[in-house]
């Protein structure tokens, strides 16, 4: 990609678990996290609310996705082997890279039988470690994906929590290399993408379910600098702003991809659909959010959004406009 790159953002799937869990799988949090599935979870995400979006995703030719996490619900191996079907099966051919959330890490559970299972849309290199690799852990994080000119790092902020939280934290050792990942590739005047499975930016979810360490993570995006942040988590889709050495970036989380309906401030099933090019050292982000429609069964559009980068200036601006639906 010289001058252009087209792709998605996803986030906060929950696909279905797959039969009924042993008794034995349940003899810890995770039967909290099964009674909420059958109770209300299982109606609020429905798997072809998502193969639709992703459908429609893959017509508008993406050249890559990016997902923000929770792809299952208690983490189980069965959840985890049933969701590697699916998205091999629904990113075929298409480049995908998934920063996990704290859904996927619900318990502590073998690496290589729980998130380790999605290690081919986790290869990346690291700052101290040129290879392209997956991760070999929880730990192993950030690593870096480059797209042409573009550079989006992944961060792992879900730990296992205690129950009836779902918290998140970076921890300090992971903020520092995300700090030094950043400023590598805005040494290499690169576009620079962060993904986060947890809001970044106060105030978008409750305690219980916030980032622990995100004032730390500011500290180091505004001595590093970011083009833009995507997150999940809320399930309600966000447009906020981070202060950077350059100015506001902006920080955008996504919607749940499988809602099949409305309801509250939660929307029905969306992603967002975003257009990078480059003019010169200058950057026009366009964003196409992409909603299932429960009337049609089909895809609409519902905003639309553009952010400028303008590094060719002595102060580069963040310039925004948008048309809400």
């Amino acid at each position: 990609m010289a001058a252009r790159l087209k792709f998605a953002h996803l986030t906060d799937i929950h696909l279905p678990i797959p039969g009924r869990p042993a008794p034995h799988d349940l003899m810890n949090k995770r039967v909290l996290g099964y009674l909420s599935w059958t109770r209300k979870r299982r109606h609020w995400h429905k798997m072809e609310v998502s193969d639709a979006l992703v459908a429609d995703m893959r017509r508008q030719g993406c050249d890559a996705a990016f997902l923000t996490g929770d792809v299952v619900n208690i983490a189980l191996k069965a959840e985890f082997d049933a969701a590697r079907s699916w998205l091999d099966r629904s990113f075929a051919g298409l480049p995908l890279v998934l920063s996990p959330g704290n859904h996927d890490a619900y318990v502590r559970t073998p690496w290589e039988s729980s998130l380790g299972t999605f290690g081919k849309y986790m290869i990346g290199s690291r700052a101290d470690d040129p290879a392209m690799r997956a991760p070999k852990g929880p730990d192993d994080f950030p690593f870096s994906v480059d797209f042409g000119p573009v550079r989006v790092t992944v961060a792992n902020s879900s730990p296992p929590t205690a129950p009836a939280l779902a918290t998140g934290a970076l921890g300090r050792a992971q903020i520092e290399r995300i700090g030094r990942e950043l400023s590598r590739a805005g040494r290499e005047d690169r576009f620079r993408i962060l993904l986060v499975h947890h809001p970044i930016v106060e105030g978008i979810v409750s305690r219980r379910k916030a980032l622990t360490d995100r004032a730390a993570l500011a500290e180091a995006i505004a001595g590093a600098g970011v083009d833009l942040v995507l997150h999940g988590h809320a399930h309600v889709p966000h447009f906020e702003e981070i202060a950077t050495p350059g100015g506001p970036a902006p920080v955008i989380g996504g919607g749940s991809l499988s809602h099949p309906r409305g309801g509250g401030d939660k929307t029905p099933g969306r992603y967002n659909l975003f257009t990078l090019e480059r003019s010169g050292r200058d950057w026009r982000l366009s964003l196409d959010v992409r909603q299932f429609d429960p009337a049609t069964s089909g895809v609409v559009s519902v905003d639309a959004r553009f952010y400028d980068r303008k590094t060719s200036a002595a102060a580069p601006a963040l310039n925004s406009a948008m048309s809400p639906t």
